[in-house]
């Protein structure tokens, strides 16, 4: 259910045969992997051949250096292409809220009964922390959409709870 999908912040669709309503979260993604690598190469052309200007001329000790700059730069944004990669996905009917997280598939799963699921979201603490969107139910809180920002969140919120009180006034 989190094969390759489009890269969204939120996406509702309504599927009106099993009335199921279904929010696909996922964190902003400014390059892919493909432009990742082209960026990095090209930076380690540029870092490298620079190095080796300068080792020509008797300053080697640049080279490692060199190195150890590409070698970090490649590290950090591979480690944030695959943070980009993560996807959350809610899936609401009548009975049911269930909450998948994962990468490349659904690593976590919570199921909730709707009945019993209200949507809480907690302001920011002190002005440099963010703010928690949290699903409820039975005395047991799940987070969901920790990468949004505070709009997105608050919009995902009300999306949430306005989906919940449909599912629960239709099912009356």
């Amino acid at each position: 259910m989190l094969g390759n999908q489009k890269f969204l912040r939120m996406k509702l669709s309504l599927d009106k045969e099993i009335e199921l309503s279904r929010f696909v979260i996922r964190p902003n993604c400014s390059m892919s992997w493909r432009d990742t690598k082209i960026f990095v190469a090209s930076l380690a052309i540029l870092s490298i051949g620079i190095a080796l200007v300068f080792a020509m001329q008797g300053l080697w000790v640049i080279l490692p250096f060199a190195g150890a700059e590409v070698l970090s730069l490649a590290g950090i944004l591979y480690w944030i292409s695959i943070k980009t990669r993560e996807c959350e996905v809610i899936s609401i009917d009548h009975e049911y809220v269930r909450i998948e997280s994962g990468r490349d598939r659904a690593t976590q799963l919570y199921e909730l009964q709707t009945a019993w699921t209200s949507v809480q979201l907690y302001p920011p603490a002190p002005p440099t922390q963010y703010g928690r969107l949290v699903m409820k139910s039975k005395g047991k809180e799940y987070e969901v959409g920790a990468f949004l920002n505070e709009d997105e969140r608050k919009s995902l919120a009300s999306s949430i709870k306005s989906t919940l009180t449909d599912k629960l006034n239709y099912s009356n």
